[in-house]
């Protein structure tokens, strides 16, 4: 082979002497000589920004999600992902401080695992964020469904933070109060006021306050209605009820559904949604005061040094699109956020009437600020 190039190289370099010579030769005796044409060739194909990133995030082929209470979604997911690029989604979900702790051990020795967190926007924006271990969005948003702010419901991106670390894509309405329908007549209970009354004691199950969830945000939210003052009484007229604290939702709605505790202060939305969707004998009690606005493990952030920066960028773009939020929120019975994602079939409770507190910087603060008054109120629990 090698002797062949040669020969071809040697004979090339003939030809071109030769031909120097014939043109030297026509030039001399006044013989003009006409220019080689050479085609020119044609135009690079313009290159296609979002399919350069699936060429990219497949050849790094995973993805490593960190999450709560985000079970439902994970195998659809999981599976559409799959499908559609051929990235293998690896998740590691557990209740918020669970996975805070695994978030902080690893960073901690030096281990950069985690991609994309779907966390509550608490646990992100208080626990995860002052880390120093998420960045901001903005810069990753690529698809013109996405940051089109037309198609989000409130007419822009709903970013929690002001630098763009968090973004809320799912919009549900957060009823606090769950009920069995066996025990509670739907006139039992219509209000906050009405499950800080005597009879309830030793029936209510209750959220774990004093950590990041479901009831501190419930809590955070009655402060809005009643005012501090009068709010920090009624949490402490609960606390005299005796409640049963767990900081496992999916067991506290077990108990509700049960009958063993009837009334429930601080439930999951995901956990009501498996039980009901089975049948158990439960509700969200109707209460006269404004709800709060969550996405509960409907948030998204992106961890830095992630192992896997081209898959990430491609699912955050694909999971805050029309249809990865669409299999998002039928598989968790979360509304989107986003404008153009159907909430037909929605349980009612959930989908926003339009008073709820949007979880900002403001609302985050008092949230903290609730699991330390907690903390105090029921200590010992």
């Amino acid at each position: 082979m090698i002797k062949l190039c040669r020969s071809a190289l040697l004979f090339s370099v003939g030809l071109a002497v030769l031909g120097a010579t014939v043109a030297s030769a026509c030039t001399a005796a006044g013989t003009p000589v006409e220019a080689t044409r050479v085609p020119s060739a044609p135009a690079a194909a313009p290159v296609n920004a979002w399919d350069e990133l699936v060429r990219a995030a497949q050849q790094e082929g995973t993805l490593n999600i960190y999450g709560s209470e985000i079970a439902p979604a994970v195998a659809p997911i999981r599976e559409a992902f799959r499908q559609k690029f051929g990235i293998t989604i690896e998740a590691v979900f557990g209740r918020p401080p669970e996975v805070l702790a695994k978030i902080t051990a690893e960073r901690r020795a030096g281990l950069y695992l985690a991609d994309v967190g779907h966390l509550g926007e608490t646990t992100q924006i208080k626990d995860v964020k002052p880390l120093g271990v998420t960045v901001p969005l903005s810069g990753l948003l690529v698809s013109p469904e996405v940051t089109n702010p037309e198609r989000w419901m409130r007419g822009r991106l709903p970013f929690v933070d002001e630098d763009n670390h968090v973004l809320v894509f799912m919009a549900m309405a957060t009823p606090g109060i769950m009920v069995n329908t066996d025990v509670v007549k739907e006139s039992d209970i219509a209000s906050f006021l009405d499950i800080v009354k005597p009879q309830w004691k030793g029936k209510i199950v209750l959220s774990d306050p004093r950590v990041s969830g479901p009831a501190p945000n419930q809590m955070a939210n009655m402060v809005r209605v009643y005012g501090r003052e009068r709010a920090i009484e009624l949490f402490k007229q609960l606390a005299a009820l005796d409640p049963m604290i767990t900081r496992d939702v999916r067991l506290l709605t077990e108990w509700v559904a049960r009958g063993k505790y009837p009334v429930s202060y601080g439930a999951s939305p995901t956990a009501y949604g498996e039980f009901k969707n089975a049948g158990a004998p439960i509700r969200f009690a109707a209460v006269k005061e404004p709800t709060y606005f969550t996405g509960g493990p409907g948030n998204i952030s992106v961890f830095s040094n992630n192992p896997h920066p081209k898959a990430t960028q491609l699912y955050i773009n694909w999971i805050l699109g029309k249809e990865g939020s669409t299999i998002w929120s039928k598989s968790t019975g979360y509304p989107s956020g986003r404008a153009d994602v159907s909430k037909e079939g929605m349980d009612p409770s959930f989908v926003p009437r339009g008073d709820e507190t949007f979880p900002d910087l403001e609302t985050l603060d008092l949230r903290l600020e609730i699991r330390n008054i907690a903390a105090e109120i029921f200590r010992g629990s």
